[in-house]
């Protein structure tokens, strides 16, 4: 009761300030909860922030998200037909099909965060929870007795460096977006947001992770680079930086030979050759219809693709790779006409994602792990934004409303 008081006090619906904290939580779980544990709250937070959304049996969803959910269906009746043709009890083939449900739940979040958040607020949340688990991942490895030179596992869902890598980048990509979108950031803005940089870069270099590392690099002078991201240039970059991420795995014996005196830390060698020649083995024996996502290689330790469209293509065959970098052309063109400050953040996070795949992400479909912050919820938001300048008024209209109904002037 005095929650309720409170929420009309500062003349915020409740159900807003309920999505905002859900959104939070969805963070805060994803960058400090390990595992299994993390997977569950993550999705229990996005059931959440969906229930919150009191037009979404009332009004006719937007073209765009309609759109996403019809191409995330489409690819989940797709993997039926590989399930069915490889003969894979339903009983393992669960969380397949629960992947893409989920994927839906997701987009569905993004409309309701749209309409409850400013993404100033959005950026500034993925900005500042990044950073302090950056900051207590780098604290913790410290702790332990382990030096700035040893391999940073950050906290969070993956319990891997690689993904966790990938979760501080997409912090990055906020920034990027906050610095160069619509954004009037005062000078005690911009000082914090560069400080928040600095525990983000250092856990990102500690992770040695040099697919995501590298996949950021393009993304941000993408973002950055005094140009329109059209549609056309923003699929060569996203299908450049796949590329290359890729080719540097092949030219990897190469370059160690040059510049590596050891195997350790960046020099470490990548196993990712060998890994790919099982892809194309597989893949020469089921071209149709793939493996499906619950098949493993045998090794215990390399027993996925590490490759996103190597992956799709082994999972769900080539029409499944023909029909992902379909529905990618299309949200490409789809972007071209969103606003500056979404636009230009789901662009980043766009070109990121192809780059991380040349290296990981075996199925952009997967469970829920980090790819729902750097790939799924940028889409989520730009399916849901209106157009230019409909969704600058907009963002305005909501800044002006937290920080006035709430007294906050950092969110002016």
């Amino acid at each position: 009761m005095i929650a309720g008081m409170t929420m009309r006090r500062i003349g915020v619906p409740a159900r807003d300030l309920i999505c905002m904290a859900a959104f939070q939580s969805f963070l805060v779980f994803a960058y400090f909860v390990s595992k299994n544990t993390s997977a569950k709250l993550m999705i229990a937070a996005l059931v959440v922030v969906v229930a919150t959304d009191a037009t979404l049996f009332r009004e006719r969803l937007p073209r765009a998200v309609m759109a996403g959910l019809i191409g995330v269906a489409a690819f989940g009746l797709w993997s039926v037909v590989g399930l069915i043709v490889n003969a894979i009890p339903w009983s393992r083939a669960g969380e397949t099909m629960a992947s893409f449900l989920l994927l839906g739940l997701v987009i569905l979040a993004g409309r309701r965060l749209l309409a409850c958040c400013d993404m100033r607020l959005i950026y500034l949340s993925i900005i500042a929870i990044a950073c302090l688990s950056a900051l207590a991942s780098v604290m913790l490895h410290l702790a332990e007795g382990q030096g700035w030179g040893d391999r940073l596992v950050p906290l969070g869902r993956p319990g891997n460096s690689i993904p966790g890598a990938a979760g501080f980048c997409i912090a990055l990509i906020a920034a990027a977006a906050l610095m160069r979108g619509d954004f009037a950031l005062s000078r005690v803005q911009k000082a914090l947001l560069l400080t928040a940089l600095v525990p983000l870069l250092t856990a990102v270099v500690m992770t040695q992770s040099r697919g995501p590392m590298i996949a950021a690099a393009v993304a941000l002078a993408a973002m950055l680079a005094p140009w329109r991201l059209s549609s056309g240039r923003l699929a060569a970059l996203a299908l450049a930086n796949w590329a290359l991420v890729t080719g540097l795995v092949f030219a990897d014996p190469y370059l160690r030979s040059l510049f590596c005196t050891d195997q350790a830390s960046f020099c470490r060698p990548s196993e990712r050759l060998q890994i790919w020649g099982w892809v194309v083995e597989n893949v020469a024996k089921h071209p149709i219809s793939g493996l499906t996502p619950v098949y493993r290689f045998t090794d215990s330790i390399f027993n996925h693709p590490h490759n996103g469209l190597l992956g799709t293509m082994m999972f769900f065959g080539v029409p499944g790779l023909v029909l992902l970098l379909g529905l990618a052309f299309v949200y490409g063109r789809h972007l071209s006409g969103r606003s500056g400050e979404i636009g230009l953040f789901a662009s980043g996070a766009l070109i990121f994602s192809f780059g991380y795949m040349g290296s990981d992400l075996s199925n952009p479909f997967a469970f829920a792990n980090m790819h729902y912050l750097f790939l799924w919820l940028p889409i989520a938001f730009a399916l849901a934004a209106p157009s230019g300048h409909a969704s600058q008024t907009a963002g305005a209209a909501a800044r002006q409303s937290i920080a006035g109904k709430s007294g906050n002037r950092f969110f002016a």
